[in-house]
């Protein structure tokens, strides 16, 4: 599962273009109002790992939670599509498990208990465990339809923007152009810089060099990133681990994290009955996901 600076980057990239415009008329109708509020906080959950934004509410793969109900309910419609072609699929009524959720790394290392397990890897979440084994079991013909399934099959398409939200409505999702535009205004803050430098001497003191501009990783974890399963070796444990203590002894993540949540804080008070219409939507696209995971997972 990816982290909420990865899906964020992914599905913005997307809707760039439109989203400059658009932002550029919200911002225009806010001329005068407060920049930044700084009473507005992020929360960081131990559990599941992520780093909880007041825009997360309105996204609709705000929290992990969401990510999961629409992820299982497309296996869902997956499997409705094999059980066509004779197999058996049942990888929809798989569990989640929260601690298995890949942790928000936007802001670099800052959970320890994970860094010390898992160094720069992750655990295997029970889906992708289930996934793995069935397609194990299946051997190639049961992986190229499930392949079929997902690329060539108009029933399937059509299923899943029934309980999944269409790429162009999270890519150009308002939500999300609030997100680009909170944090474009968050790193031009002075303090936003200045959270950087106990960081980096934390770092330094223990031996490391911290990439420079908006990367969260010392050099040494970059250089032995590029070997394949070095991530959760000893030594990526080891650095892991150091970059950990650093983030979570400067406060970095949180410090960087509430700076970004004082600058969304106000774009929602001015946008509010905008984005409570996604919050509708995407309650919405959950409850229907739940629905079909009810009768086909």
């Amino acid at each position: 599962m990816t982290s909420r600076g990865q899906r964020t980057g992914a599905r913005a990239l997307g809707g760039v273009v439109g989203a400059l415009l658009t932002v550029a008329v919200l911002s225009g109708c806010t001329a005068g109002a407060v920049e930044h509020d700084d009473s507005a906080h992020a929360y960081l959950d131990s559990v599941s790992g992520e780093i909880v934004m007041p825009l997360n509410e309105y996204a609709f793969y705000g929290r992990h939670a969401d990510e999961q109900v629409f992820d299982t309910a497309a296996e869902a419609v997956v499997g409705e599509c094999m059980k066509k072609k004779g197999f058996t699929y049942s990888v929809a009524r798989t569990p989640a498990d929260p601690t298995t959720d890949l942790d928000d790394r936007t802001f670099g290392m800052w959970d320890e208990k994970r860094a010390a397990r898992y160094g720069f890897g992750s655990a295997d979440s029970p889906l992708d465990v289930a996934l793995e084994q069935a397609r194990a079991v299946g051997g190639m013909q049961w992986s190229a339809a499930r392949d079929a399934c997902y690329e060539d099959d108009d029933s399937v398409r059509t299923a899943m923007d029934t309980v999944n939200p269409r790429q162009d409505e999270y890519l150009n999702s308002l939500a999300s152009r609030l997100e680009s535009e909170a944090l474009t205004k968050a790193r031009k803050d002075e303090r936003w810089h200045r959270a950087r430098e106990p960081w980096e001497q934390c770092l330094k003191d223990a031996g490391l060099t911290a990439q420079t501009g908006e990367y969260y990783l010392t050099e040494q974890s970059y250089a032995l990133l590029g070997n394949e399963g070095a991530g959760s070796s000893e030594e990526g444990i080891r650095l892991a681990s150091i970059e950990a203590r650093c983030n979570t002894d400067t406060r970095l993540t949180q410090t960087l994290a509430d700076l970004e949540a004082a600058y969304q804080q106000p774009l929602i008070d001015a946008n509010q009955a905008a984005l409570n219409e996604e919050k509708e939507r995407k309650q919405q696209l959950l409850e229907a996901a739940r629905a079909y995971i009810a009768a086909h997972g």
